[in-house]
């Protein structure tokens, strides 16, 4: 069944599709008077919804039945070097499927993506309303936020304390991704840090890992950025499922 957005505020009476929702249901998917929906406030609370009414900009519904789902654990955090063209595109959609919580966008030393003043706020719009499609199609009622691009020692400085924190690293100081996860514990929180295409600095390397992150190999072959994002969320998520 087709899925819809409704912010968790405008759960009342009388529910209302607005804007860019009510125009994609009924002017993209054709939806009338009497059909059937699935609405979702991205918090997990997710409903089955009758179509009641359809003006110029707008679709009432009638909540049917309501159902709360638990967000998955552990929570989440992926920060990223930017990559170039619509891979980045890629990358939040496979993170909502995988459930990740929080996507920070790195401005890093050999990265190739730089952003014009607005151009940072602009982007991150885009990129929310990507993150917001992706969990429509892929039935997440959990929206990631994706953040304002950063650069990597900002990010460092106010990243939010605690969790357990992992760096893929072409470096020779790492051991391998599965070592360091079958040793944890189900921990609350992950956060994963991959460098963009031209890879971090030695001396990005060295205040990342200042900052307690673990550098793991992810194997013998070099991979692109978009791959070893998927590659470490879907090993996390394997290895703490329920």
């Amino acid at each position: 069944m087709d899925r819809f957005f409704l912010l968790p505020d405008q759960w009342d009476e009388n529910p209302t599709l607005r804007g860019g929702e009510a125009h994609h249901c009924f002017k993209v998917m054709r939806k009338q008077v009497g059909d059937n929906i699935v609405i979702f406030d991205g918090n997990g609370k997710e409903a089955n919804a009758t179509i009641r009414a359809i003006s110029k900009n707008e679709a009432c519904l009638e909540i049917i039945d309501t159902r709360r789902f638990s967000a998955l654990l552990p929570q989440l955090e992926v920060a990223v070097g930017i990559p170039k063209g619509k891979s980045f595109d890629l990358i939040l959609q496979k993170a909502a499927e995988m459930g990740v919580n929080r996507i920070q966008p790195l401005v890093s030393d050999q990265g190739n993506v730089r952003f014009k003043t607005g151009e940072a706020l602009a982007k991150r719009e885009k990129w929310q309303r990507t993150l917001l499609e992706a969990c429509k199609q892929c039935g997440q009622n959990h929206l990631p936020e994706v953040m304002v691009p950063a650069l990597l020692d900002n990010y460092l400085e106010n990243i939010e304390p605690g969790g357990t924190r992992i760096v893929g690293a072409l470096t020779s100081e790492t051991k391998t991704l599965k070592e360091l996860l079958d040793r944890l514990e189900a921990p609350d929180r992950v956060v994963l840090m991959v460098g963009p295409e031209g890879d971090f600095s030695a001396g990005e390397y060295k205040r990342i890992f200042e900052s307690s992150f673990a550098p793991v190999s992810l194997g013998e072959l070099v991979l692109r950025t978009e791959t070893a994002v998927i590659w470490m969320a879907a090993a996390v998520r394997f290895q703490f499922q329920s």
